[in-house]
């Protein structure tokens, strides 16, 4: 069987978008940091942006994937049982591809649905709902739909924006942070003497403004990610039914399609900024994809 090389598509092209995002927030909090830093090591800025920026490429390396992406994404190793059960589905999967040497970073995600991830160059995650609810082809054909992730290089940008996206979030906390222990203080600065009102706002303002600047970035980049993310899984259900694994997952997404709250009871803007199609939209294309070729 020819192998289905990785191949860049769209959307592995609009997952660059967050990243573009969070630059200017990533550029202004990096250099935070180098304040900080160069108090006590005499360490060129530029030298040590580069550093940082280079930094993004061990969010592709297998062993930091297994020793630091675990605790960063909140997902947890496989136990015994369920390691034997995606330790074969991923065989299965890597050997219709043509690519039997490929190896990834296993982990579970406690989490009631079948929607699992991937991210890195290697890193696979399944959903505890799904291990424990769907039989050997079901699962099969989850874990076929983020190895397709990982065929259309669609993992490239989010682990870009991953990594650009922590000193961003270390400011944002930091603002987050300062703005509530300063609160009782302001107030009681803004009841003393004549300019003391004035001076609490502008801090009370200062601080309003470093915090909402790098929450919104993270945000702005959130609503990026889950805009180009529906795009993203339409590209990867095609790729399965390609692998040979279509009707495996449309039976996986059945188990969810009568409680996908992507649909129900949500805002047309929700719809718009979530990052999982609804299920039966999802279930009826790759029907319509197998029966195209049938013909």
């Amino acid at each position: 069987m020819a192998a289905k090389r990785q191949r860049l598509d769209a959307a592995a092209l609009t997952a660059a978008l967050p990243v573009i995002a969070l630059l200017p927030a990533w550029f202004a909090s990096t250099s935070l940091v180098w304040l900080v830093v160069s108090v006590v090591f005499d360490a060129p800025y530029v030298l040590f942006m580069g550093i940082v920026a280079l930094g993004s490429v061990v969010m592709f390396l297998p062993f930091t994937q297994r020793v630091f992406l675990n605790r960063l994404l909140g997902v947890r190793p496989p136990n015994v049982d369920e390691l034997r059960r995606l330790t074969a589905a991923t065989r299965m999967v890597v050997a219709a591809a043509g690519t039997p040497r490929r190896r990834f970073v296993l982990a579970i995600d406690d989490s009631d649905d079948i929607n699992a991830f991937a991210c890195g160059g290697h890193v696979l995650v399944v959903s505890s709902f799904a291990v424990k609810n769907l039989d050997d082809d079901e699962l099969t054909g989850v874990v076929a739909h983020e190895f397709s992730h990982h065929l259309g290089a669609h993992t490239i940008g989010l682990s870009f924006a991953q990594w650009f996206s922590l000193p961003v979030l270390l400011c944002a906390r930091i603002g987050d942070t300062a703005r509530s222990i300063a609160r009782r203080p302001l107030r009681r600065l803004a009841g003393r003497g004549r300019y003391g009102p004035l001076l609490a706002k502008v801090i009370g303002f200062f601080l309003a403004a470093f915090s909402w600047v790098f929450n919104s970035t993270l945000a702005a980049a959130r609503n990026l990610n889950d805009l180009v993310g529906r795009d993203a899984e339409f590209h990867a259900d095609r790729r399965v039914v390609e692998l040979g694994f279509g009707r495996q997952l449309a039976r996986a997404l059945a188990h969810v399609a009568p409680r996908d709250g992507t649909a129900i009871g949500r805002s047309r803007l929700d719809r718009v900024f979530s990052s999982h199609p609804p299920a039966r939209t999802r279930i009826a294309r790759i029907d319509a994809l197998l029966r195209s070729r049938r013909l």
